[in-house]
């Protein structure tokens, strides 16, 4: 973490000196909005999987939220995003979004989840929130009238809480577990203006963390994504756009003696408003 706060730092500073030497001769391309605020509507297809071990190692029910617990497999999931291009080929970008889901089910099976049993036959309910916030800087490796190749890096706070009620063999029984941290992101990104209207993006990221939280915390895992965008520059101040994303996460928390095993992959089109200045 230390080590990717002091790139990003350092890649701050020496833009500063590139800021300074800016002409404007490049702030009337297709590509480059100055501020831009957007407003998402993403139509996601889910699959969410996760296991709760047991304290004293044992191995726990790896549970299909879709399947076994009655969560839709589709939900549309409003986000907010933001960019600042400070200088030519510098600029900071702003995501916001949140899933909040719950559903219940009848168990067919014993469902162990850390050191509990819920026992079958019964109803046991569930809930799964997510908020996601990332802050990245990007740098145009290539940038000119009609295209544009940046990478970026910056860190991605997920925000993940999870909880089960249902009935044990001894009774009620009530589980919740969850993270919060940052996770450093990584990504290479481009952009090609087919003509003053009509522009096309794309972008990939695939990382791995492994991040010690606390004294007892600790949290891992991969995050594989990428976007493919057509967007259309109907208004001097608003654009419209359609994209397909695809995300693919794996993460491992461990806290107070349980490990959590958690993947989830959403992927579908987005529609989104772009307000720029």
């Amino acid at each position: 973490m230390k080590t990717i706060s002091t790139i990003l730092v350092l890649l701050l500073s020496l833009s500063a000196t590139a800021v300074a030497q800016d002409n404007d001769d490049w702030k009337s391309w297709p590509l480059a909005d100055r501020f831009t605020i957007s407003l998402e509507a993403f139509f996601a297809n889910l699959d969410t999987r996760v296991r709760i071990d047991a304290s004293d190692g044992a191995i726990g029910t790896t549970i299909d939220f879709e399947q076994n617990l009655g969560l839709a497999d589709t939900e549309t999931l409003l986000g907010f995003g933001a960019s600042w291009r400070f200088a030519k080929k510098h600029k900071l970008i702003l995501d916001v979004f949140e899933l909040d889901r719950s559903g219940s089910a009848i168990t067919v099976t014993d469902i162990r989840i850390g050191d509990q049993t819920f026992s079958p036959n019964l109803p046991i309910s569930t809930f799964l929130d997510m908020q996601v916030t990332s802050i990245a800087y990007s740098y145009s490796l290539v940038f000119d009238e009609k295209k544009e190749l940046a990478i970026s890096a910056g860190l991605s706070v997920q925000d993940i809480q999870l909880g089960f009620l249902g009935n044990g063999p001894l009774g009620i029984i009530d589980i919740e577990s969850g993270v919060t941290a940052p996770v450093p992101s990584f990504g290479l990104s481009g952009g090609y203006a087919f003509t003053d209207k009509w522009v096309g993006r794309a972008g990939f990221g695939l990382f791995s963390f492994d991040l010690e939280l606390s004294d007892e915390d600790e949290l891992s895992g991969e995050v594989l994504q990428y976007f493919a965008s057509i967007e259309h520059h109907t208004f001097e101040h608003v654009h419209f756009g359609l994209s397909y994303n695809y995300f693919d996460v794996n993460v491992d928390w461990k806290e107070s003696q349980l490990d959590t095993k958690m993947g989830y992959v959403y992927h579908g089109p987005m529609i989104m408003v772009r307000a720029v200045f």
